[in-house]
């Protein structure tokens, strides 16, 4: 299985009310380090939603549910509702950078950050 979805792919999981999730980034603090990512979901029958997260890095080697990790502003949460699909993820491109063909299933952003975290903590040779 593929690890992105292609737009009918991600088209057709929302209309089943499947969300779909996109990992955007990290951004280094003093004394945090904190992850970025996208979560579009059917809000009701036309109706659709992307919104921003942001979380402390609490992950681990044996950890990566990036849902779970607390946000860094629970009361900061970013969310818009569009009329179709393709609103929304014009949105999430044009507010946020997205990449239209890097969304994944939503049970799948674990294994986006996996990537980043064998990424930053693989000693350099």
């Amino acid at each position: 299985m593929a690890l992105y979805l292609s737009r009918l792919e991600l088209q057709a999981r929302l209309h089943l009310g499947k969300g779909a999730e996109q990992w955007l980034g990290h951004t280094e603090a003093d004394d945090y380090t904190a992850i970025q990512w996208l979560y579009l979901a059917q809000e009701d029958q036309c109706r659709y939603s992307v919104t921003y997260m942001e979380s402390f890095d609490e992950g681990n080697e044996d950890w990566q549910q990036v849902s779970e990790f607390s946000l860094l502003d629970p009361d900061a949460e970013e969310s818009m509702v569009f009329d179709s699909v393709e609103e929304a993820v014009a949105y999430a491109v044009q507010t946020y950078g997205a990449l239209p063909d890097r969304f994944v299933p939503g049970s799948m952003l674990a294994e986006e950050y996996t990537r980043y975290w064998q990424s930053k903590n693989t000693p350099t040779k």
